[in-house]
């Protein structure tokens, strides 16, 4: 095994990593492309690289794997930067739409001392703005049941708990329609012709696409807590 030094760039690769196998079950090297807007060529060397470094596990044709310390490093920097996440927007006024970018940054300071008292300074979060779980310092998260929005039916109801906070411009959209973290939501309609919904989300009715409803994720309300029409 080859000696390897965590950089911000291999930093980032790990949190993207971490990021595409909680969504997804898996990290492909097409999707790591996508998630770093870079190359597959490029993908394709630095997985060598991390898997020569024992960060990952990797197999031509078959994705990419995080190892033991490969998942160490990616939790604490997923740790640090939604924890920054909450700070900036709890305490210097930023909205959830301004913050991402700002906590990639933030994310690479390494003091563990200065990550424990900010946790502890923010009352130990267990998620932040846009829903994502915080992992705490043993690396646990907690575990919620959520299902994506486009997953309700026609009359089913939910409570917005996390919401993709890949695009700012998403965000932003999302915030336009009623659809923020705890606001109550109804499905109205499913339209076949293009897969979007019509909902009543926080008291307004709206019609969202199909890329939205696929990137909100709500805590579905059970049969016997459904309210009376």
């Amino acid at each position: 095994m080859v000696k390897i030094e965590v950089n911000q760039t291999i930093e980032d690769y790990l949190r993207s990593m971490y990021r595409l196998e909680s969504r997804d079950g898996k990290a492909s090297n097409a999707a790591l492309a996508k998630e770093l807007a870079i190359s597959s060529s490029a993908v394709t060397e630095m997985a060598r690289r991390l898997a020569d470094g024992g960060l990952v596990s990797y197999r031509k044709y078959q994705g990419l794997k995080l190892t033991k310390t490969g998942l160490g490093v990616a939790v604490g920097v997923t740790r640090r930067h939604r924890l920054w996440e909450v700070f900036l927007i709890q305490h210097l006024g930023f909205e959830w739409d301004e913050v991402h970018d700002l906590a990639d940054q933030l994310e690479h300071i390494g003091s563990e001392e200065l990550i424990d008292r900010l946790e502890k300074f923010l009352g130990y979060p267990t998620h932040d703005p846009h829903g994502d779980p915080i992992p705490n310092k043993k690396g646990e998260i907690a575990e919620r049941e959520l299902v994506l929005l486009a997953g309700l039916k026609p009359g089913e109801r939910g409570v917005v708990a996390r919401v993709s906070d890949e695009f700012p411009e998403l965000l932003r959209y999302a915030s336009s329609l009623g659809l923020s973290i705890n606001a109550g939501v109804r499905i109205v309609e499913r339209i076949a012709f293009d897969g979007s919904v019509r909902l009543i989300a926080d008291g307004r009715e709206s019609v969202v696409s199909d890329k939205l409803a696929n990137s909100v994720y709500v805590e579905k309300e059970k049969p016997h807590a459904a309210r009376k029409r």
